[in-house]
């Protein structure tokens, strides 16, 4: 058996070959097409490469995450997976999910995404120059051209190979090497606001992370917090922008404010498992 600080080492290591396999991987797609585009077409073929990537942003964000989804994915079937077999892998994942765990899950969603909100309001007073590399950054790239890619680039592939890799993975290795779950948790919380590779976003997804480690311990789950992510990316996106079209700006800051004793209360029905399924007698914590 791996000693435990071997079980440190994997966490870190799979936080490296994240970086690699996505940046890197980014990287290496892009000079490939640019290579590809200068054989068949020289410059003008660069250029229709470089202009057909810029205008398909989705697209090229699916494929930097296709190749590091099927490592991971295949890494954590291996890791905790294969010994105890799919189906009862699954059953222990879902043993404690009810209507009413779905329920405040996109309550949670909503309000997170406000309290990010408040969250960049605070960033922008005290640090504006970042704030607007930050939206220049999130303008130019694509995350509101909503289409069926779209929804695969931002819905489904960020939240599953993202939780696979840090509530996951990172999450469950730091446990096998004695950490406690908070010093676990905080650990792979800021290695997610790390991945993110920008200050602004750096920030509130560590905060973000270390919500999603809670669920994933709360519920014994990796379920629930893909389905919280892709929550947040959807409210983050399509909500507030039907929010900005549609909403004025007195009642945008009254549900903003609002957001907070909204998280909390939401977080305390979590905790206290209102509407949970009871644990029977003896059940052991998997």
């Amino acid at each position: 058996m791996m000693k435990k600080s071997g079980y440190y080492g994997m966490a870190f290591l799979v936080f490296g070959l994240t970086l690699a396999l996505i940046y890197g991987g980014s990287v290496i797609l892009a000079l490939g097409a640019a290579i590809g585009g200068a054989l068949l077409g020289g410059e003008a073929g660069v250029n229709i490469i470089y202009n057909f990537m810029l205008n398909n942003l989705n697209l090229y964000s699916c494929l930097t995450y296709l190749i590091p989804g099927a490592v991971f994915l295949l890494w954590y079937y291996f890791a905790f997976v294969e010994k105890r077999g799919i189906k009862q892998t699954v059953s222990s994942h879902t043993r404690r999910l009810t209507p009413a765990c779905f329920g405040w899950v996109v309550l949670l969603g909503f309000a997170v995404q406000h309290v990010t909100s408040l969250i960049m309001v605070a960033i922008n007073a005290l640090m504006p120059s970042v704030m607007n590399e930050y939206t220049e950054m999130i303008d130019s790239s694509g995350i509101s051209e909503y289409s069926l890619l779209w929804a695969v680039a931002t819905l489904i592939l960020p939240p599953i190979v993202e939780e696979v890799i840090f509530r996951g993975l990172i999450l469950q290795y730091l446990g096998k090497a004695g950490a406690s779950f908070i010093v676990a948790n905080l650990i792979q919380a800021v290695l997610f606001g790390i991945f993110h590779m920008n200050l602004v976003q750096g920030i509130y997804t560590a905060l973000l992370g270390f919500l999603l480690g809670y669920l994933a311990y709360r519920y014994d789950s990796i379920f629930v917090p893909m389905i919280l992510h892709a929550i947040y990316n959807l409210f983050g996106t399509v909500l507030v922008d039907l929010e900005n079209m549609f909403l004025p700006d007195v009642l945008l800051v009254v549900i903003i404010l609002i957001s907070v004793p909204l998280l909390i209360v939401t977080l305390l029905m979590i905790h206290f498992g209102v509407g949970e399924k009871k644990k029977k007698a003896g059940e052991a914590v998997q």
